[in-house]
Protein backbone atom coordinates (compact mmCIF):
# COMPACT_ATOMS: atom_id res chain seq x y z
CA UNK A 1 0.00 0.00 0.00
CA UNK A 2 1.20 3.58 -0.22
CA UNK A 3 3.43 4.84 2.44
CA UNK A 4 1.11 8.04 2.62
CA UNK A 5 -1.76 5.88 3.07
CA UNK A 6 -1.46 4.70 6.61
CA UNK A 7 -1.22 8.05 8.43
CA UNK A 8 -3.74 9.70 6.54
CA UNK A 9 -5.77 6.38 7.73
CA UNK A 10 -4.63 7.03 11.17
CA UNK A 11 -6.26 10.57 10.83
CA UNK A 12 -9.34 9.21 9.00
CA UNK A 13 -10.54 7.01 11.79
CA UNK A 14 -11.81 3.60 11.39
CA UNK A 15 -14.80 2.19 9.38
CA UNK A 16 -15.51 1.25 5.43
CA UNK A 17 -16.59 4.86 5.18
CA UNK A 18 -12.80 5.97 6.67
CA UNK A 19 -11.07 3.66 3.94
CA UNK A 20 -13.06 5.01 1.27
CA UNK A 21 -12.41 8.85 2.38
CA UNK A 22 -8.39 7.83 2.51
CA UNK A 23 -8.87 6.18 -1.32
CA UNK A 24 -10.58 9.05 -2.39
CA UNK A 25 -8.43 11.62 -1.36
CA UNK A 26 -5.49 9.58 -2.91
CA UNK A 27 -7.20 9.44 -6.13
CA UNK A 28 -7.61 13.03 -5.79
CA UNK A 29 -3.84 13.50 -5.56
CA UNK A 30 -2.58 11.61 -8.59
CA UNK A 31 -5.34 12.53 -10.63
CA UNK A 32 -4.55 16.29 -9.83
CA UNK A 33 -0.74 15.44 -10.36
CA UNK A 34 -0.36 13.76 -13.76
CA UNK A 35 -2.55 16.42 -14.83
CA UNK A 36 -0.55 19.08 -13.85
CA UNK A 37 2.65 17.31 -14.18
CA UNK A 38 1.62 15.38 -17.66
CA UNK A 39 1.38 18.51 -19.43
CA UNK A 40 4.41 19.61 -17.90
CA UNK A 41 6.17 16.49 -19.71
CA UNK A 42 4.15 17.25 -23.13
CA UNK A 43 5.58 20.93 -23.45
CA UNK A 44 9.09 19.74 -22.31
CA UNK A 45 8.69 17.54 -25.41
CA UNK A 46 7.47 20.41 -27.68
CA UNK A 47 3.63 19.83 -26.98
CA UNK A 48 1.80 22.68 -25.42
CA UNK A 49 -1.26 21.46 -24.52
CA UNK A 50 -4.57 23.32 -24.44
CA UNK A 51 -6.12 23.74 -20.98
CA UNK A 52 -5.43 21.17 -18.15
CA UNK A 53 -5.67 17.26 -19.49
CA UNK A 54 -8.77 15.53 -18.18
CA UNK A 55 -7.44 12.47 -15.79
CA UNK A 56 -8.68 9.72 -13.67
CA UNK A 57 -6.73 7.83 -11.55
CA UNK A 58 -8.50 4.29 -10.77
CA UNK A 59 -7.26 1.99 -7.58
CA UNK A 60 -5.68 -1.00 -8.58
CA UNK A 61 -3.72 -3.51 -5.46
CA UNK A 62 -1.47 -0.84 -4.32
CA UNK A 63 -1.33 1.08 -7.35
CA UNK A 64 -3.40 3.48 -9.38
CA UNK A 65 -3.94 3.04 -13.74
CA UNK A 66 -3.95 6.75 -14.74
CA UNK A 67 -5.73 8.31 -18.05
CA UNK A 68 -5.48 11.60 -18.89
CA UNK A 69 -6.29 13.55 -22.04
CA UNK A 70 -6.28 17.17 -24.04
CA UNK A 71 -5.66 18.96 -27.02
CA UNK A 72 -2.69 20.52 -28.36
CA UNK A 73 -2.65 23.89 -28.96
CA UNK A 74 -2.20 22.41 -32.55
CA UNK A 75 -5.12 20.59 -32.23
CA UNK A 76 -3.82 17.01 -31.84
CA UNK A 77 -5.40 14.51 -29.42
CA UNK A 78 -2.87 13.93 -26.57
CA UNK A 79 -2.98 11.50 -23.77
CA UNK A 80 -0.39 10.76 -20.84
CA UNK A 81 -1.19 6.54 -19.05
CA UNK A 82 0.41 4.64 -17.32
CA UNK A 83 0.49 3.27 -13.57
CA UNK A 84 0.97 5.34 -10.78
CA UNK A 85 3.35 3.47 -8.05
CA UNK A 86 3.35 5.88 -5.02
CA UNK A 87 1.27 9.15 -4.12
CA UNK A 88 2.71 12.72 -5.35
CA UNK A 89 5.60 13.46 -2.97
CA UNK A 90 5.10 16.91 -3.71
CA UNK A 91 3.45 16.94 -7.17
CA UNK A 92 5.77 14.17 -8.73
CA UNK A 93 4.33 11.26 -9.75
CA UNK A 94 6.67 7.63 -9.61
CA UNK A 95 5.39 4.90 -11.82
CA UNK A 96 5.37 4.38 -15.24
CA UNK A 97 4.27 6.32 -17.69
CA UNK A 98 3.82 7.36 -21.71
CA UNK A 99 2.52 10.12 -23.32
CA UNK A 100 0.75 10.66 -26.53
CA UNK A 101 0.49 13.47 -29.60
CA UNK A 102 -1.57 12.18 -32.47
CA UNK A 103 -1.18 8.35 -31.66
CA UNK A 104 2.02 9.01 -31.56
CA UNK A 105 4.49 8.25 -28.59
CA UNK A 106 6.61 11.28 -27.33
CA UNK A 107 7.52 9.88 -23.85
CA UNK A 108 8.48 6.78 -21.80
CA UNK A 109 9.15 7.97 -18.31
CA UNK A 110 9.47 6.49 -14.59
CA UNK A 111 8.49 9.66 -12.79
CA UNK A 112 6.26 12.63 -13.73
CA UNK A 113 7.47 15.83 -12.25
CA UNK A 114 10.67 14.43 -11.01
Amino acid sequence: MFAGSVSVVMVAGCGSSGVEQVQKMEETLVRTAASTQGQAELANVGVEVSGPLSCQATPSGDQFDVSCTGTALDGRAVTVSGTATSLPGGTSVQGNFVGTAAGVQVFAIDCLGC
